[in-house]
């Protein structure tokens, strides 16, 4: 099977960014549409092609879970501007071919939502109202939570044509994807159900996925979903685990997982970074960050980019603990500023690998096959492929803290490479070996030239 097309084939890279911790443009100490806004062409330039925005609807006084909370389908949140800043928003993303992508949470609503509130009412004063049965409710009244807020039932017909109406009223405004969450937590969970909300997606070009997209459960496998990881969002190819345990059998499970996954119809993405880890990234030395960086700036799929990775911090790091994630999804700016114009910097490197994602299309969506090494217990190498067949790249990364002398066997596909990086060329010998020398957590990304 052929892997789901559309819009995500030419933009490999989204920013996962919560709005309250963007940009502020107007000096609340809150991120908002008009700050995102005026920094479209500084994230271009830095080779993200869209945003995945925390939930943008009214949250009220509830900010849990970074403002996830909707008590308002159909309103932003004042703190991050108006209707009608995020219409400039989507308008100027439009023009730049920038795409805006969203998350929405079937699973709860707020405590000051309409509809809760008008079946709480209804429900207390004996009338009938059709939102009643969107509840299951206790003998004494309280209504059955979902993560401590009122908790819907997926499976009644009303509630999925209101949450239907959020999304279309949404994707009129210019939303082009959406992460549905965590579908482990959805009450009466039913098949039906999610291919109502999936193709209604899908019939209007709309990527849409959803946390815990384990492969192994029948409603990830027949729901409809035309993106997914195959496990949770960071979890694809499992990078973090490979290199801390110096182990690159993980990538290859992910490669094997990844099939599976266009088998059944989704386009494959994976997430850098971990947005419930603070300050910066799980990764906690810079050369195991860089590898990480480097592996991420060269895959075949669409990989989302927590913002809190977008950096490494220039003092040691201890493991960083977890936390409430109304914190996560942040750039941290002080690191931005004392490392951005430093050619030697982590910001400036991350920098210039997603830019050459951008523009060099070996390295941005398309197919992977792994070559074979002499260092396979320690070493990756893949040749990549562009989606239109024309240009091709080989990645090699060392997962071990040791350097490595390493030979990839290429057969007679690849004879001359240029190393994107630094411009120095390379080649094999008569029989297809390329022999390269990687330092301790090294990479090479080399352009294939003959």
């Amino acid at each position: 099977m052929a892997k789901p097309s559309g819009w995500w084939t030419t933009h490999p890279t989204i920013l996962s960014i919560s709005v309250a911790k963007a940009w502020d443009s107007n000096g609340d100490g809150f991120g908002d549409f008009e700050g995102i806004r005026g920094h479209l062409d500084y994230l271009i330039d830095m080779g993200i092609s869209g945003l995945l925005l925390k939930q943008v609807t009214r949250f009220g006084d509830d900010f849990e879970w970074g403002g996830l909370v909707a008590q308002d389908w159909f309103d932003v949140d004042p703190r991050y501007g108006t209707l009608a800043d995020f219409d400039r928003l989507a308008a100027d993303c439009a023009d730049r071919d920038f795409r805006l992508l969203s998350m929405a949470v079937p699973e709860y609503l707020g405590w000051q939502h309409p509809d809760y509130v008008a079946a709480r009412k209804a429900r207390d004063d004996g009338r009938a109202d059709p939102r009643v049965a969107w509840f299951h409710w206790e003998d004494d009244g309280t209504v059955a939570t979902t993560w401590n807020h009122p908790g819907p039932d997926f499976g009644n017909s009303g509630y999925m044509d209101a949450y239907l109406r959020h999304i279309d009223f949404w994707m009129d405004r210019g939303i082009s994807g959406w992460d549905v969450d965590s579908i482990a937590s959805w009450r009466n969970l039913d098949v039906g159900a999610v291919r109502r909300l999936t193709d209604f997606v899908k019939a209007r070009g709309g990527f849409i996925t959803s946390e815990n997209m384990a492969l192994e459960h029948d409603v990830i496998r027949r729901g409809g979903f035309n993106a997914g990881t195959g496990a949770r969002r960071t979890q694809l190819y499992n990078e973090t685990r490979a290199i801390r345990e110096q182990d690159p059998s993980y990538i290859r499970r992910g490669l094997a997982t990844r099939q599976e996954l266009i088998e059944h119809g989704m386009f494959p993405y994976q997430q850098l970074g971990d947005p419930e880890h603070q300050p910066f990234p799980l990764i906690t030395r810079l050369p195991m960050w860089r590898l990480q960086t480097a592996f991420n700036a060269s895959l075949p799929d669409v990989v989302w980019v927590s913002a809190n990775d977008l950096t490494y911090p220039t003092k040691p790091l201890e493991s960083p603990p977890v936390v409430d994630t109304p914190r996560s999804e942040k750039i941290e700016w002080a690191e931005v500023a004392r490392q951005q114009g430093d050619p030697d910097s982590p910001f400036e490197l991350f920098r210039r690998l997603f830019s050459l994602r951008a523009r060099e299309k070996a390295l941005s969506i398309g197919e992977i096959e792994e070559l074979p090494t002499d260092c396979r217990g320690s070493v990756f190498a893949a040749l990549r492929t562009s989606e239109d067949g024309t240009e091709r790249a080989v990645t090699v990364f060392n997962f071990d803290r040791a350097p490595r002398r390493v030979r990839v066997f290429s057969d007679d596909r690849v004879r001359t490479l240029v190393n994107y990086l630094n411009g120095e060329s390379v080649g094999t010998d008569g029989s297809g070996v390329l022999e390269l020398g990687l330092g301790s957590y090294g990479f090479k990304l080399l352009r294939v030239e003959a």
